[in-house]
Formats: C-alpha cells, sequence, structure tokens
C-alpha cells in the first residue's frame, strides 16, 4: 500500500492506469462491504446488544459528517 502511495504520488502510474484502478478499488470496497452486510443478521446483533448496534449506527453518522464537510469545503474551494 505505503509502496503504491509512492510510486503514485511520484506521477509513475499513467493517468488512465490511475483512473482505473481507482474505479476497480472502489468497486472492491462497495463489494466488500456489501458481502459484511450479507453475512450480518438481526439475531446474531440482538445476541450482542441494543448499545454496540447503537454506536456503529452513531460511527457510521459522524463518517457521513466528516465526508459531507470534506465534499462541501472542497466544493467551495474549487
Amino acid at each position: 500500500f505505503v509502496l503504491l502511495v509512492v510510486v503514485n504520488s511520484l506521477g509513475l502510474i499513467p493517468e488512465a492506469v490511475n483512473e482505473g484502478m481507482s474505479t476497480l478499488s472502489r468497486w472492491c470496497l462497495v463489494t466488500a462491504i456489501a458481502a459484511l452486510g450479507i453475512k450480518t443478521s438481526f439475531q446474531k446483533l440482538a445476541v450482542v446488544g441494543w448499545k454496540p448496534v447503537i454506536l456503529m449506527a452513531l460511527e457510521t453518522l459522524l463518517l457521513l459528517a466528516v465526508v459531507l464537510g470534506v465534499v462541501i469545503v472542497g466544493g467551495l474551494g474549487a
């Protein structure tokens, strides 16, 4: 990972390859998240209890707020 960051930062990866790999990376991430969702059951979550589920939901909302803040602020600066 670090090696790819360095190589990309040095501009050694052609733009077309960079865009293609970025798209592939996003699809892989979406697939992994979907797989986690498919593997999760409400019965198993009920065994854990509602406090961890609420914490997970709040963390998700926090991440959403951070991402939206970055997008909105980044959009204003452009």
